[in-house]
C-alpha cells in the first residue's frame, strides 16, 4: 500500500527558508532566540530573545546582515524580552536633482522681496498701488527684509539637512514654499526618505534646525530693537504680542535706548522678520507630531509623548476658539503630517542623560518663544 505525502507549498517552503537565513544571522547576537509566529501575518518575521551587546552595536551588525538578504531589522523592547522584526525592504540612499530645490529658492526670493518691499513702503503703497510699476527700483527695498528670513529659514534647514546626513539619513536639500501673502513664505521644509535608526539619530535632527535657526535671528532682532525707529504711540495701532524671552529683550533694549513715556519703538522689516522667524521657531518646537518639537518629546519620552501631544492639541483647539484663530492652520498641518510620531528602526537604544538634558532645555526655551497670540486681534 503506497502512502501519499503532501508536499510543502512553495510559499510556505519560501518563508521557511527565509526565517532560516534570518536565524542564522542573529543567534550569535540574540540569546536564547525564538521565532514569533502570527498566523494572521505572512509578511512579518520576529524574533525575541536577550542581546548580548549593546542594543547599538548589535543593531549595527544585524543592518548590514538583514541587508544582505533585502531585509531592515526593527529593534523593540517588549515584556522583558528583546524583539526583532525583519521588514522585508533595504533602504536605500536616493539620487535626486536639485533644480526643484534651486526654482523654488528664486521663486521664494522673488515672493519675499515683494512681500519685504510691500512692508517697506507701507503708507505710500497704499496711497499709490501704482507705485511698483511707476518706480520698479522700489521692490529692491524689500530684499534685507527678504535676505533675513530666507537666511533663518535656509541655515534652519540646511541644519537638518547636515545632521540627517551625519546619522546616514537619505535627506533632500531644502524646498523653499513660496506664496504671494504675509513675508513671502510658507517656510522650508526637507524630505527624510529614510526611517529614523535610533532616538539619537531623531533628536539630533530635531533640534539641529530649530537652535540653528535660533542663532540667525536672535542677533538680529537684538540688533534691530537698537536700530528701528522710535515714534510716538499712535491709538488704535495694532501691537506685536511678544514671547516671554522677546519681552525681555525689548524691555533691555528701550531701556538702554532711554525711550521716553508715549513713545515705542516701531520695528523695521529687517527686525520684524527676525521676530517673526523667533516666533515660528517656538511654534516648531511643539511637542507634538512631526514638528521638530514633537521629535525631541518622542526621544525624550518614546510612547509617552503622544499623551503630551494629545495635551498640546487640545491647547492648540482652545487657543485657536478663544485667543487667535490662526491656531487653526497649525492645527490642521499638525494633524495632516501625523499627529502620532512614529517609532524609530532600533527603539530599544538609550538616548542617553547628555542628549536628556539639553532636550529639557530645549523645552524650556519652547516655553519662553511661545505666545497664544502673536499678532494682536
Amino acid at each position: 500500500m503506497n502512502k501519499t505525502i503532501d508536499e510543502p507549498h512553495p510559499e510556505a517552503s519560501s518563508r521557511l527558508e527565509q526565517i532560516g537565513q534570518l536565524r542564522a544571522r542573529l543567534t550569535d547576537l540574540l540569546l536564547d532566540a525564538e521565532t514569533l509566529w502570527k498566523q494572521s501575518d505572512e509578511v512579518t518575521i520576529a524574533f525575541r530573545g536577550h542581546l548580548n551587546q549593546d542594543s547599538e552595536q548589535a543593531y549595527t551588525i544585524l543592518r548590514e546582515r538583514f541587508a544582505e538578504i533585502g531585509y531592515t531589522p526593527m529593534l523593540r523592547a517588549r515584556d522583558g524580552y528583546d524583539v526583532v522584526i525583519a521588514l522585508r525592504h533595504v533602504f536605500e540612499q536616493k539620487q535626486t536633482h536639485w533644480s526643484v530645490n534651486l526654482i523654488l529658492f528664486l521663486l521664494t526670493l522673488m515672493t519675499t522681496t515683494l512681500m519685504g518691499a510691500v512692508l517697506e513702503q507701507g503708507e505710500r503703497l497704499v496711497q499709490n498701488h501704482r507705485l511698483f510699476f511707476q518706480q520698479p527700483e522700489l521692490l529692491l527695498t524689500g530684499l534685507p527684509a527678504a535676505m533675513t528670513i530666507i537666511s533663518i529659514l535656509g541655515v534652519h534647514e540646511l541644519a537638518h539637512y547636515v545632521v540627517a546626513r551625519k546619522h546616514g539619513l537619505d535627506s533632500s536639500l531644502p524646498f523653499f514654499i513660496p506664496v504671494p501673502l504675509g513675508l513671502g513664505t510658507l517656510g522650508a521644509i526637507i524630505r527624510i526618505h529614510t526611517p529614523w535608526e535610533n532616538r539619537k539619530a531623531l533628536f539630533d535632527v530635531g533640534i539641529a534646525g530649530p537652535l540653528a535657526g535660533f542663532v540667525v535671528a536672535l542677533p538680529i532682532f537684538i540688533i534691530g530693537m537698537f536700530i528701528s525707529p522710535i515714534e510716538p504711540v499712535v491709538p488704535g495701532t495694532a501691537s506685536l504680542q511678544a514671547p516671554l524671552l522677546l519681552q525681555w529683550i525689548e524691555h533691555w533694549t528701550e531701556s538702554v535706548r532711554g525711550i521716553p513715556p508715549g513713545y515705542d519703538t516701531y520695528l523695521n522689516t529687517v527686525t520684524f522678520a527676525a521676530w517673526f522667524g523667533l516666533i515660528v521657531t517656538g511654534v516648531n518646537l511643539l511637542p507634538i507630531g512631526q514638528l521638530d518639537g514633537g521629535h525631541v518629546i518622542y526621544a525624550l519620552l518614546g510612547q509617552w509623548a503622544q499623551i503630551v501631544g494629545i495635551a498640546v492639541l487640545a491647547a492648540i483647539a482652545v487657543l485657536g476658539a478663544l485667543v487667535w484663530n490662526g491656531w487653526y492652520i497649525w492645527a490642521a498641518f499638525i494633524m495632516f503630517s501625523g499627529w502620532r510620531h512614529p517609532p524609530p528602526l532600533n527603539n530599544v537604544a538609550p538616548l542617553g542623560k547628555k542628549r536628556a538634558i539639553i532636550g529639557l532645555l530645549v523645552l524650556a526655551l519652547t516655553a519662553l518663544l511661545f505666545t497664544p497670540a502673536p499678532f494682536a486681534l
